[in-house]
């Protein structure tokens, strides 16, 4: 599980590598909106050419709708750097340092954070509360509460850690 050739080596290099999708992306239509690299339809439907590929992606001509896309890309970015971060710490040969509790900590504070957002840039973009979309919000709160639990049994191992170190 932990260790330099373990799983979360593995889970490392995938968290880090979905970040990094969904930050090529969000970069991708920012670049397209600032050089004028998009269509709009009649239909006021917006359509960006991904590079290299022959697909379009597709969506409303919608201010607020950008600024949902926008925001959804960066919290996911954000998310997957974090948990990345997580992974990288329990690769390293020591388990308890503070480094650790510090990520685990940000994690606690983004998934506690994002539900909130979430919500709040669902009720922008729809005029109102859109029950259907509680679940996830419901999955990172309880992400939340058990990554604060994880960052205090760190915390306790850290110290419980540094006291032998000390005896020795």
């Amino acid at each position: 599980m932990f260790g330099k050739k373990s799983l979360s080596t593995v889970l490392f290099y995938s968290t880090r590598l979905i970040m990094i999708g969904y930050g090529v992306f969000l970069l991708l239509i920012i670049v397209s909106l600032i050089s004028n690299n998009f269509v709009i339809t009649e239909l006021n439907e917006l359509q960006i050419h991904i590079p290299f590929t022959n697909s379009m992606i597709k969506g409303d001509y919608n201010p607020i709708a950008f600024i949902g896309v926008f925001c959804f890309l960066i919290l996911y970015s954000t998310f997957f750097l974090v948990l990345s971060l997580i992974f990288k710490t329990f690769s390293a040969e020591k388990l308890f340092t503070e480094v650790a509790i510090k990520y685990l900590r940000w994690f606690t504070i983004l998934n506690l954070i994002l539900p909130v957002a979430y919500a709040v840039i669902g009720i922008l973009i729809n005029n109102k509360i859109v029950f259907d979309d509680i679940t996830p919000g419901l999955l990172h709160m309880g992400l939340g509460v058990f990554a604060a639990f994880i960052a205090t049994i760190f915390k306790l191992g850290f110290t419980l850690q540094e006291e032998n170190e000390l005896t020795i």
